[in-house]
C-alpha cells in the first residue's frame, strides 16, 4: 500500500507539472502578436562588402526538445533581399507573420562571406525567444554593427606575458613523444575531406555533408625543437552562437568580438606533440595532438586563475595560489598511459597520481583499463621541457607542495557546468607536504621558439584597427593558422578489432578549436571547477595561498 501511494504522488505530481508546462507554453503563443514589424539595419559595413547584394534570413523553429530528429528543420523561412550594398549602412522595414507555435526564430545577415573571419556583425543569426517577441509588443528594431576582429592588444604585450607564463613541463623519463613543432610539416600541408558522421550536428544546422583533415607524413626530424603556441586576447571575448536562447550547433567559431571590458586578459597555449599513443594501447591513438591552457591575469599582468583542457573536457578550473609555479611559469605534469602506452598528452597542474578513464562501456573498460599516469617531480623518474629564461640558479630548489605557513585541511566546493563536469560537494582537499627539489638535472630540453597565433582572417593581409599596423605571418605557419578542420590523418574515431585498438580523432585545429567553456571559463570566473572520471579526478591536490607560487 505504501508504494502504491508513493507511485500515485509520483504520477498526481508529474500530471500537474505537464499540465503547467502545457498551460505555460499555449498561453505565450496565444498572447503573442500575429506578425512583427521587422525594422533591420547593417550599420559600420565594411569597404570589402560594397557592391555585394546581401540579405536578411529570418527561420522560426519548433524545437521544445534540442535532440529532436525533426528540430533543426525550419517550420517557416523567409528571405528579404537589401540589394547591393553601396554605403556603410543599410536598412529594411518588413512585416513578418508569425507561425502559430514556435520556440526559437534566428535573423541571419547572408551575403557577407567576403569578411567571415574578419569583421563580425555580432551574433550572426541573432536569437529571439517568444517571450523576447512578447516584451517587444511586436515591433523588433535589430541592428547588426559590424566590427573588426583584429586584436587590439600590440604585440609586443602578447609576447611578454606569452613568455612571462610559459610552462615547466614535467614528463616520466621514458616518455616518448615529447612536445614538438607543426612548422616542419608546413611544406606537406594540404587539406583532404572526409564525410561527417551522420549524427554530426552540422549535417542539420549548417547543412554540412564534409570536414576536413590535413595527413602528416609519418617521419621524426634528428632534431625536433619544441615550440609553443599563444594567443592573448581580452577576457570579454564573445562567440557567435553562444547566446542563451540560441539552439544548440549555432556556435561559429570564426565569428567572435574581443572587448576591452576591466583590462583582464587570457592568454591561451596550445602544445603540439607529433603523436596521441592513448591511455592504453589499445585505444584512443592518433595522429597529431594539441593540448591547451589558459590563464587569466589581470590588466597589470598578475595571475589570477589556470584553466587546464584534455579528454574534451574541462580538467581543472582553480586559483592561481592553487598551483605549484616558479618566477610565474605553471608547473604542469603530462600523464603517460598504463599498459606501456605512451599516453594521450593530457596535462594536468599536480604530479604523482592516476585517474582511471572511462572508455565507453564495461567490455572496453575491461579490455583496456585506461588510466592516466601523472608523473612526480622527481630528479630520479621524471624530466623537464622548460622556458629558455630560466637558468640553473632558478632550479636548485623548486617547491613543490602548498608551501602554506598554516597547512590545515579545507573543503572545496566544485560546482557542476554542464554534463561532462563532475559535482563534488564538500570535497576534502587535503594539504600535501612541501619538498624542494633541485632539478637542474632534468632538465631535457627547452622551449626553443614561442610562436603567436595570428587571426586567422587577418593572416597576411594589411591592418585596419590592429595597433601595430600589419598582421605578418611566417610563410611556415600562415597556412596552418588559416586551416579549419583535423590536424591529422584519424578525422574519425575507428575500431579496429583485427588490430584490438581504437583510432581516435585528430585534433580541431586552435586557436579555437577547444569547446564553448574554453571562451566563458575567464568571462564569468565560477567557484573551483575539476573532471571526474572512472575513478579519481583532476582536481586541487592541495589548496594554496599568496606563499604557495615561488618568486
Amino acid at each position: 500500500m505504501k508504494h502504491t501511494n508513493c507511485l500515485f504522488t509520483i504520477l498526481f505530481v508529474f500530471f500537474v507539472t505537464y499540465q503547467c508546462k502545457t498551460t505555460q507554453n499555449t498561453t505565450n503563443s496565444s498572447s503573442l502578436p500575429s506578425s512583427l514589424s521587422l525594422q533591420l539595419k547593417l550599420s559600420a559595413i565594411p569597404k570589402d562588402l560594397v557592391g555585394e547584394p546581401i540579405s536578411f534570413s529570418l527561420q522560426f523553429f519548433l524545437c521544445q526538445d534540442p535532440t529532436s530528429k525533426n528540430c533543426y528543420i525550419p517550420i517557416l523561412e523567409n528571405r528579404y533581399e537589401l540589394g547591393k550594398i553601396k554605403s556603410n549602412v543599410a536598412s529594411l522595414k518588413q512585416n513578418q507573420t508569425l507561425p502559430n507555435h514556435w520556440t526559437h526564430l534566428a535573423i541571419r545577415v547572408t551575403g557577407i562571406e567576403k569578411v567571415h573571419g574578419k569583421f563580425s556583425p555580432g551574433h550572426n543569426p541573432y536569437w529571439y525567444s517568444p517571450d523576447d517577441i512578447l516584451k517587444l509588443g511586436g515591433n523588433l528594431t535589430k541592428e547588426f554593427r559590424f566590427v573588426s576582429q583584429e586584436n587590439k592588444i600590440p604585440n609586443r604585450i602578447q609576447e611578454g606575458i606569452a613568455k612571462k607564463f610559459a610552462p615547466i613541463l614535467v614528463f616520466h623519463k621514458d616518455k616518448k613523444h615529447l612536445p614538438s613543432n607543426i612548422e616542419k610539416y608546413s611544406e606537406f600541408f594540404t587539406s583532404q575531406e572526409y564525410p561527417l558522421p551522420e549524427k554530426d550536428l552540422r549535417r542539420k544546422t549548417k547543412g554540412q555533408t564534409t570536414w576536413n583533415f590535413v595527413s602528416f607524413p609519418e617521419f621524426l626530424p634528428t632534431k625536433n625543437p619544441t615550440h609553443l603556441y599563444y594567443h592573448v586576447r581580452y577576457a570579454e571575448t564573445t562567440v557567435s552562437g553562444t547566446q542563451k536562447e540560441a539552439l544548440p550547433g549555432f556556435r561559429d567559431d570564426a565569428n567572435y568580438w574581443y572587448e576591452v571590458g576591466n583590462g583582464d586578459m587570457v592568454v591561451s597555449y596550445w602544445i603540439w606533440y607529433d603523436w596521441n599513443e592513448g591511455p592504453t594501447k589499445f585505444g584512443n591513438i592518433h595522429q597529431g595532438d594539441l593540448e591547451s591552457y589558459a590563464l587569466l591575469i589581470s590588466k597589470d599582468g598578475k595571475p589570477k586563475r589556470i584553466l587546464l583542457t584534455g579528454h574534451n573536457h574541462i580538467l581543472l578550473d582553480t586559483n592561481f595560489n592553487n598551483i605549484n609555479s616558479l618566477n610565474n611559469h605553471p608547473i604542469l605534469y603530462v600523464a603517460k598511459g598504463n599498459m606501456g602506452s605512451d599516453g594521450g598528452n593530457p596535462t594536468s597542474a599536480y604530479g604523482g597520481y592516476t585517474v582511471k578513464l572511462n572508455a565507453g562501456n564495461f567490455l572496453f573498460n575491461y579490455i583496456s583499463d585506461p588510466w592516466d599516469v601523472f608523473p612526480s617531480f622527481d630528479a630520479k623518474e621524471s624530466i623537464l621541457v622548460i622556458p629558455s629564461d630560466l637558468s640553473e640558479n632558478d632550479l636548485m630548489a623548486v617547491k613543490i607542495g602548498p608551501g602554506t605557513s598554516n597547512p590545515k585541511v579545507k573543503t572545496d566546493t566544485i560546482d557542476q557546468k554542464g554534463s561532462h563536469h563532475s559535482e563534488i560537494e564538500g570535497e576534502q582537499v587535503n594539504q600535501t607536504p612541501t619538498q624542494f627539489v633541485d632539478a637542474r638535472r632534468m632538465v631535457k630540453q627547452r622551449i626553443e621558439k614561442l610562436v603567436m597565433w595570428e587571426e586567422p582572417g587577418w593572416v597576411n593581409q594589411k591592418a585596419v584597427e590592429d595597433p601595430d599596423g600589419h598582421h605578418q605571418v611566417d610563410k611556415s605557419v600562415a597556412t596552418f593558422f588559416q586551416f579549419q578542420g583535423r590536424l591529422g590523418k584519424h578525422p574519425r574515431t575507428v575500431l579496429k578489432i583485427n588490430e584490438l585498438k581504437q583510432y581516435g580523432e585528430s585534433p580541431e585545429n586552435a586557436p579555437f578549436k577547444t569547446n564553448i567553456e574554453q571562451h566563458y571559463t575567464f568571462e564569468r570566473p565560477r567557484s573551483e571547477r575539476n573532471h571526474s572520471d572512472r575513478e579519481g579526478n583532476y582536481g586541487p591536490k592541495f589548496l594554496g595561498d599568496d606563499s604557495t607560487p615561488q618568486k
